[in-house]
């Protein structure tokens, strides 16, 4: 890895900061972590693998077979938590850790529910679309 590289690296990360500090700063938002809320982060790039396989396997049945994937919306039983920023910052990784994998996206959070609507490129079986 070259010198350059690791500079232009490294200003990158302090321009990103700096923007999501002042972005944070304007939107009157604050930012409070615990740190096992990054436990299940863990788990990402298995998920990320996973997805991976099952969307390149349904774009191949589609192209070779004209099979179309079973899409749909999914609920996932979530707790919204308070209105703190501690509470924010948990719901915004959250969804933010759901719509990393490539067959999953998060819509957002049902404060009255308690549960998470999410959206399937393709609906893995056992798992019912809703």
């Amino acid at each position: 890895i070259a010198s350059d590289e690791l500079l232009a690296g490294a200003g990158a990360a302090a321009l990103g900061a700096c923007l999501a500090e002042v972005a944070s700063y304007q939107a009157a938002t604050r930012f409070r972590m615990r740190i096992e809320w990054l436990v299940p982060a863990l788990s990402l790039p298995a998920q990320v693998v996973r997805d991976t396989v099952i969307v390149f396997a349904a774009l191949w049945r589609r192209l070779a077979r004209g099979e179309e994937p079973a899409s749909g919306f999914r609920e996932l039983p979530v707790r919204y938590g308070s209105n703190t920023a501690e509470g924010k910052t948990r719901r915004a990784l959250y969804v933010g850790g759901q719509s990393v994998a490539p067959n999953t996206f998060a819509l957002g959070i049902d404060h009255d529910r308690d549960v998470m609507i999410v959206h399937q490129l393709v609906v893995t079986r056992g798992e019912a679309a809703q």
